[in-house]
Order: structure tokens, then sequence, then C-alpha cells
């Protein structure tokens, strides 16, 4: 739980999203092991995560060892809507937590404009973000 209150802080988003770069940190090593400029790519697939949001991680304390982590800066913020989860919500930045092993589906942690942290379940698949951080599946 530390170590995840510790990642939220090191990833707290900040008032320029714009000119934030794309992150890829690797809970292994425990340092962001690649930055990637902020491309359209990037911000479209995040809006396509958001939109195949499903509803809150029902764990308590979902690991987030042995995993990747990509974080993306949204510009401008997106909304979020997922009504059976009561959430409506502008999103400021997304985490992609992919895990190593298989054992678990990724799932996401967002920060929202209200200063909230939500971890999240979604349904779309991460071919194309693995494609755009050079990550084989």
């Amino acid at each position: 739980m530390q170590f995840f209150l510790a990642l939220c802080l090191l990833f707290s988003p900040l008032e320029s999203v714009a000119a934030e770069q794309v992150e890829l940190f690797d809970t292994d090593q425990e340092r962001v092991v690649q930055a990637f400029a902020n491309s359209s790519a990037f911000q479209e697939e995040a809006l396509h995560i958001l939109d195949s949001v499903t509803g809150r991680v029902l764990e308590l304390s979902p690991s987030l060892e042995h995993a990747l982590i990509v974080k993306i800066p949204l510009a401008p913020p997106k909304s979020l809507a997922v009504p059976a989860a009561k959430i409506d919500e502008k999103v400021l930045s997304v985490f992609v937590i992919m895990p190593k092993q298989q054992n678990r589906k990724p799932w996401l942690i967002v920060h929202t404009k209200k200063e909230e942290t939500l971890l999240l379940e979604f349904t779309q698949g991460l071919a194309r973000l693995r494609q755009l951080i050079d990550k084989p599946s």
C-alpha cells in the first residue's frame, strides 16, 4: 500500500498537462524507463480506454508488483461517465497498469479534476498502446 501511495504522489497531476510527456514506469526497476511525446495517438488511445471503463476495481489493494505503468496526461481533460458505478468526472491523467504476468487483467488509475484518484476496470485491448510504447504482448 505504501508503494501505491508513493506511486500516486510521484505521478501526481500538474496544472500544465499539455507539456507533460507520456511515461513508462517499470515497477520491478522502480523507475521511469522510457518517455514519449504526448502525441495525438496516445491521446486517442487513452480516450478508447476511458470509453471502455466498466466500473471501479473491486479489490481492496490491487497489486502493482511486476507491472508496466503507462502514464498518459490528458490535454485537455476528458469526461468520464459510468452511471452504473456513479462516476461522472473530468480526468486529468490516466495510468494504465499492465501486469507482466497474465494472472490479472490490466486496470487503470485516473486522477480527476477534483483531485481524486480512482481505480478502474476497463475492457479495451492494449495491442495499440503496446505498439506505441514498443512493448510486445
